[in-house]
Parts: structure tokens; C-alpha cells; sequence
């Protein structure tokens, strides 16, 4: 007989050794607001970590219900349990690896076809479930009318109609998943082709303990799925029992048999929504026209470059404001006093310690303020959907460089970090076009460089001198893509999605996930510099700064045209690219740059650090993605065309 890793099993020995009273795992598709229920669900507490042995991120939060400690995870946005990408392949390991207590499926429900997909699979696993249909005020302007009870008869789970953006019904979904009456019993099977019917009645009379789902899915074959649902000999004997079943179903087809298991799958959820939805008449409402606009080929083009625009300038401003404040505060009420503290005592002593506050200076006045509220304003876009309305407007440029609208998501992505951004090109359909964007995202301003454009050349140069850097940048990044689109080797897709419905952002949504970005930096960046500050403080007492300087001397000045200690900070910001411009700081002993440098050299140096060798982390993600070769090539690309577009503008520079 197989023995089934049941769920009821792994909960028993997980909860031996874990403090929570048990588990409840958010699953969905990408955008149908998973991550805003979680947020209002958990807050802030949460705990971000990369599930083992992957580069995929899991977040976790904790709840209390009564006298219920519950822990929460947000599993990666995914379209099916299959093995496609690897946010697939992480959220179906965690799935039947840990067996959550209770799935809570989020589904949208103005895209309720397609996201039942998904529910019809989970529905097939040996854990008990929620639906929560969230949207609802978005399917109601569009004139859906759903049927939530029929619904909830038709998949035998519970259903709660939420607007998770607005807290609407998800004490109600948390409620239901804690209800002890509920169970998997009721849950729908799905009508699968009768030739897989008969291969199940199949495999039922030598596999009777073995679970419906977990048949389709060896029929299927999807060995890793049923190695995690078997001991290891019985999925041997399983695979092996359905693989000749397998063969005989697709000569009988003709077809793959996970294309006819798909088939099914969406023929399933096309008639469950045909079930309990209702199409109501409605006029068109302002929202549509506005979405009509943006969309529209010239207006939404003009839009799309003014809220860039808009953008670099309320980050420039606001972010410049800030700095500003800060600066004083530290030099007033830190730095100076300590600096006058420590005259007489020990030269190492004293440079440690006044470097390690001219870095804890850097970090609050120049990376905090432009960082916080560039990713502020990437929210709102986010959760607005305007950043699908920017790929669907910019699908015909992105194809030029051999791309699709599509990616122009992960490059904006890239403007606020280049390492998610790079993770997120997974979503593209070919390794040449993963390959061209994880490139492109590499030269693109991410908004620690952005700390570096409008907080050296903004501030001290001009607004319209920092702009000039991201059409320098756009200009390169075009360039570069040209080139590899029209060389580089592969499979060109065409554009085929979703757009997002326009929504209004939450605001308290937005603070959230802006302080999830944020405090990476604080918690993993801010020791970083400090650090690095108290070394640069120990190597200047001891004079090795002053031998490295001197060594790098020529490249710096003579070929750059840049004092030699920016050769030092540039050192620092392969570790972080803001670091560049705070160790900058540091080491000229101010944040008021105009005492140390002359307005090409702040130019210069800030198009130099955008473009040149990206982060460690950037590394480090491009190497996973693409392999040691590709990541050489990408670096060693970077710091040459950053050493020629130096030197040109020491040449510009020199002709003024």
C-alpha cells in the first residue's frame, strides 16, 4: 500500500517545534491584490526571507485571533502548481512541503476565468481552503454581477466577496479559514476528459490511498509533485504505473496530455463563471475615459514622459528639502561637537569614530530622503496599474530592441532596484529576451543611483542637468538594446496581456510596502556604511588611503579628470551604488559638494557610478539568472563604456 505524507501528518510534527498555532498561506495570481490583504492583514511586522536554496522571496507576518497565534505567508503571485518558472515551483514546494494549515486563494474577481485556473488546481490538494474574491467594487464597474453563494456551492469552499485596498471583508476571510467545521470534503473535482477519468479508476485500484489531485499529477507527469505527496518508493511505483497510461492517453489525443488537462482546466472554469455571472449594461463612467487616454497612442506617450518628469522632479525637490534639513541637524548638533570633543585624543580614535558619523550622516540625509519617496511615488504607480498602461503604450519601442511590452514592467521595476527587477524577467517568455532585459535593467538608474543624480547634480549642478543624465542613460540603454536585438540569437515573441483595472492606491497600502523597501536598506545597507566609514577612517590615520589614492592616481585625474578620492569612493559603490556618493561624502568631509568639486566633475562623476559595474547584489542576482559568463561580459561591458563616457566628458568639459 502507498503511504500519503498527509496533511494532517506534516501539521502534527511541524507544530511540535513551532511557535505558532498554525499556518495560513495567502496563494494567488500576480496582481489580484494578494500582497495589499496581506499588508492590511499583518502591517508592518513582517519577516522577508528567500525560500531554501532558491532566490525567491517569501514573506511572513503574524496575527492573533483570540487566544490563536496565527503565522501568515504571502506566496509569490503564480499562475498555475506547474514548474514553469520558479515562483511556481517555490509556491508548490511550500505547499506540499510545509502544508499549511489553511490556503486562503485570492482570486480578482473581474478576471474570474482565468484565475480559476489556479483554484481548480488547489482544490485538488489535501488542505482545506478560502476563496477570497477581491475586486469586488472593480467587477461591480464593470458591470459583473457575481453569484457569491452559487459560486461558493459550485467550488464546495467558502467564498467572501473583499476590497482588500480598502479592508473590506478580511476579518471575514481570516474568520472563515479558522472555522473548525472546515474541511476539503465538499471540495470540487473537476470533470477532467474521459480518457483521464478512466485512467484514474486506473490507478485507483492499485493506488487506492492515493489522492485524486496527486493522480492527475503523476498522469501529468509531474514527478516532483508526487515524490513530495509520496514516500519516495511509492512515487516511484506511481510514476511508473501512470507513465504507460500516459502515453496511450496522448495517441489517443494526439496531444501533450498536460495540454488537455489544461484544456480542461479552463473549459471548467469557463463554464463556472458562465454559472453564477451576469453581465449588467452599463454607460461609460470618467474612469474608462481616462483609461481611453491613457492608453491612447499620443496623449498617453505625452503622459507617460510628464510623470516621469513629474516624478524626478517632486524626488528632486522634496528629496533635496530633506537632505538639507538633515545635513544641518548632524553638523550642528553631531558632528562638529564631537569633533571638538575629540581634539587632542588619539588620530585613529578620533577618524573612526567622526568617519563612522560622517557615514551615519550620508545614509539619513542622502540615501533615506530620495529613496523613501521615489519608491512612494513607483507604489502608487504600481498599485494605480499604470504600469501596465506603460507597457502596453511602449510595446512598440521595446520591440525594437528585440523585446515586448512586457518587459518594459521589470525595466521600470529596475528604477527602484535592478535586483528584483532582474528576478522579475523570469515573466518573459525566452532566455534571449530574459537575456536582453537582465542587460538593459543593468544600465538602468536605479533609485540608489537616483540618490546620486539628483542628490549631487540636482542639487548642485541644476535639475536640467540631472534630467540630461536620464536621457543620457535612455539613450545608451536604446543603444545597447538596438544593438543586441538586432545580434543576439533566438526566439522573438509577440505581447499578449492583462491590464490591470485603474484603481484608486491605498494610501496606507503604499506607506507599507514602501517601508518593506526602504528598511532593506536600513537594516541591511546602513551597517554596511557605517562600517565601511570607520575603515575608510582607520585606513586614512594609518596612511593606506593616502598610497591607494596616489596609485590610482592617473586613471582618476589624468584620464577622468576626478580628484583622486573619488577613485576610492567609486570602490565602495560597487557594494551600493549610493554608497558611492556617501563614502564621497566622507571622504571630502562634507555633504555640500560644491566645496570640493567643480559642476563637470559632480556630472562626471554621477554618469560615471550609473553607469559602471553594477552592485554586488545586481551581480550576484545576474549570476543566478545567467551564469558567470553572461555576468563577466555585462560587467566588464559596464565599466568600459563608464571609463569612455568619463573621459568624453572631461573632453567636453575642457572645450567649455
Amino acid at each position: 500500500m502507498v503511504e500519503i505524507n498527509t496533511a494532517a501528518e506534516v501539521a502534527t510534527e511541524r507544530s511540535v517545534s513551532s511557535k505558532y498555532d498554525m499556518t495560513i498561506a495567502f496563494v494567488g495570481n500576480p496582481s489580484v491584490g494578494k500582497s495589499a490583504f496581506f499588508s492590511r492583514l499583518t502591517g508592518i511586522g513582517v519577516v522577508v526571507a528567500n525560500y531554501p536554496g532558491t532566490t525567491v522571496e517569501l514573506t511572513h507576518g503574524s496575527i492573533n485571533v483570540g487566544s490563536k497565534k496565527i503565522d501568515v505567508v504571502d506566496l509569490p503571485g503564480i499562475y498555475s502548481l506547474g514548474a514553469s518558472t520558479e515562483d511556481e515551483m517555490v509556491s508548490k514546494r511550500y505547499l506540499l512541503r510545509e502544508y499549511p494549515d489553511v490556503i486562503i486563494n485570492v482570486v480578482d474577481a473581474t478576471r474570474l476565468e482565468r484565475n480559476l485556473y489556479l483554484t481548480l488546481q488547489l482544490l485538488e490538494l489535501d488542505i482545506p481552503m478560502v476563496l477570497a474574491l477581491n475586486q469586488m467594487d472593480a467587477a461591480k464597474e464593470m458591470g459583473l454581477d457575481i453569484d457569491i453563494e452559487k459560486l461558493s456551492d459550485s467550488l464546495g469552499v467558502p467564498v467572501i466577496p473583499t476590497v482588500a485596498t480598502k479592508g473590506l471583508g478580511l476579518d471575514d476571510v481570516v474568520l472563515s479559514a479558522l472555522d473548525e467545521d472546515l474541511s476539503g470534503e465538499k471540495k470540487r473535482k473537476v470533470h477532467y476528459d474521459n480518457h483521464i477519468l478512466r485512467a484514474i479508476k486506473r490507478l485507483d485500484e492499485d493506488f487506492p490511498e492515493v489522492g485524486y489531485g496527486i493522480k492527475v499529477r503523476a498522469l501529468e507527469r509531474d514527478a516532483e509533485f508526487v515524490k513530495l505527496s509520496c514516500r519516495p518508493h511509492d512515487a516511484d511505483l506511481l510514476l511508473a504505473a501512470s507513465g504507460s497510461i500516459t502515453e496511450e492517453i496522448e495517441k489517443a489525443h494526439g496531444m501533450q496530455i498536460s495540454d488537455t488537462i489544461a484544456r480542461d482546466l479552463y473549459g471548467e472554469a469557463g463554464y463556472i463563471v458562465d454559472q453564477v455571472t451576469t453581465q449588467v449594461e452599463r454607460k461609460a463612467t470618467l474612469k474608462d475615459k481616462i483609461d481611453s487616454l491613457l492608453t491612447s497612442e499620443y496623449v498617453g506617450i505625452s503622459g507617460l514622459i510628464g510623470a516621469l518628469l513629474i516624478t524626478f522632479y517632486i524626488v528632486f525637490t522634496l528629496g533635496g528639502f530633506l537632505e538639507e534639513g538633515i545635513v544641518s541637524l548632524f553638523e550642528t548638533y553631531l558632528i562638529f561637537p564631537v569633533d571638538d570633543m575629540l581634539a587632542g585624543s588619539s588620530p585613529i580614535l578620533s577618524n573612526v569614530i567622526i568617519y563612522s558619523l560622517l557615514g551615519v550622516e550620508a545614509g539619513f540625509a542622502i540615501a533615506i530622503p530620495y529613496i523613501a519617496v521615489f519608491y512612494i511615488i513607483l507604489s502608487l504607480f504600481e498599485d494605480s496599474g499604470y504600469l501596465t498602461r506603460a507597457s502596453f503604450l511602449l510595446d512598440n519601442w521595446t520591440h525594437k530592441v528585440g523585446l515586448h511590452g512586457r518587459a518594459i514592467i521589470p525595466l521600470i521595476l529596475g528604477l527602484g532596484c535592478n535586483v528584483p527587477a532582474i528576478m522579475s524577467t523570469r515573466a518573459l517568455n525566452t532566455m534571449r529576451e530574459r537575456r536582453i532585459a537582465s542587460i538593459l535593467i543593468a544600465l538602468t538608474p536605479c533609485s540608489a543611483r537616483t540618490v546620486i543624480i539628483l542628490g549631487l547634480v540636482g542639487t548642485f549642478v541644476g535639475y536640467w542637468a540631472a534630467i540630461s543624465i536620464y536621457v543620457l542613460e535612455l539613450f545608451v540603454i536604446f543603444a545597447t538594446g538596438w544593438v543586441l536585438g538586432k545580434g543576439l540569437p533566438g526566439e522573438k515573441t509577440g505581447l499578449i496581456m492583462e491590464m490591470a483595472p485603474l484603481r484608486r492606491p491605498d494610501p496606507k497600502a503604499t506607506f507599507q510596502k514602501t517601508w518593506l523597501r526602504v528598511r532593506e536598506f536600513v537594516y541591511v545597507a546602513f551597517p554596511l556604511l557605517v562600517a565601511g566609514s570607520a575603515l575608510l577612517g582607520l585606513l586614512d590615520a594609518i596612511g593606506v588611503l593616502e598610497v591607494f589614492q596616489s596609485a590610482v592616481e592617473p586613471l582618476s585625474v589624468g584620464v577622468l579628470g576626478l580628484p583622486a578620492f573619488a577613485a576610492t569612493a567609486l570602490i565602495f559603490g560597487i557594494l551600493r551604488k549610493e554608497m558611492a556618493l556617501q563614502i564621497l561624502a566622507v571622504l571630502a568631509g562634507t555633504a555640500n559638494f560644491a566645496q570640493v568639486l567643480t559642476p563637470i566633475q559632480m556630472y562626471s562623476f554621477a554618469v560615471i557610478t550609473t553607469i559602471y559595474i553594477p552592485c554586488v547584489a545586481t551581480i550576484a542576482i545576474l549570476k543566478h539568472e545567467l551564469g558567470w559568463r553572461d555576468t563577466a561580459l555585462i560587467s566588464m561591458f559596464t565599466i568600459c563604456l563608464a571609463l569612455l563616457a568619463g573621459f568624453l566628458i572631461k573632453v567636453a568639459g575642457m572645450m567649455l
